[in-house]
């Protein structure tokens, strides 16, 4: 499977914010995360690195 887990950068430190992450969609000037099952968060965030050998996705605000 493709999934990845979605972290947010913040002073420094990392947050996780989302696992099993499918799909990332630009709405905006945001980004529509959407998992596995369906579920989505929309969040106001740049991407720093997607990794998708480590299943990551690193954001920054």
């Amino acid at each position: 499977m493709c999934e990845a887990a979605v972290f947010v950068v913040r002073g420094g430190e990392r947050h996780k914010v989302m696992e099993n992450v499918v799909t990332v969609t630009p709405e905006g000037g945001q980004l529509l995360l959407t998992d596995l099952f369906g579920e989505q968060k929309l969040i106001t965030a740049k991407v720093e690195k997607v990794d998708l050998t480590g299943h990551e996705i690193i954001l920054s605000q």
